[in-house]
């Protein structure tokens, strides 16, 4: 049978238009899952996946700050701050974990990811990723623009320029 005979659902995944793809499958992400079902977060790569599944296609409103709870690698708790600044506020950022150590059992962890509206990396996302550094997991810091996600690498914590 030639390629232009198959019936639409015979196509192979590359023979389909992009308008024929599902949302998942057009923007690479993995599909959701409910938080027991979903793989464990067993390092950085896999905290992008979930990430990326949590987040769907990239583009922002405004900015936002995720804030994961994570036992034994899976996702107990996802929280999400719709009106986060763009610029943080350590005495806020300080504030909140603080808040988040006292409810963060001895056993779990916190994993971030700052979301924004914008094409370029800034120092401002650095600056989220500095203040989020030291709470309970010792996750890396993931920031999402309209553009991309990626992780702030430690060298990335130490070569930007202080913002502010």
């Amino acid at each position: 049978m030639a390629p232009d005979d198959r019936a639409p659902d015979d196509r192979a995944p590359d023979d389909r238009a992009p308008d024929d793809r599902a949302p998942d499958d057009r923007a690479g992400f993995p599909p959701l899952l409910p938080p027991d079902q979903m793989p464990p977060i067993v390092d950085q790569r896999s905290l992008e996946r979930t990430w990326r599944a949590l987040m769907g296609p990239l583009g922002f409103a405004g900015p936002q700050l995720w804030v994961m709870i994570l036992a034994e690698g899976r996702p107990l708790g996802l929280t999400k701050v719709e009106a986060a600044p763009l610029r943080p506020e350590p005495g806020e950022v300080a504030g909140l974990l603080d808040l988040l150590r006292d409810v963060v059992a001895a056993d779990e962890e916190l994993a971030f990811l700052f979301a924004r509206p914008g094409r370029t990396r800034s120092g401002d996302d650095v600056a989220w990723a500095r203040l989020l550094a030291g709470s309970p997991g010792g996750w890396p810091v993931h920031v999402a623009n309209d553009r991309e996600l990626w992780v702030i690498t430690p060298d990335d914590l130490t070569g930007w320029a202080d913002v502010g």
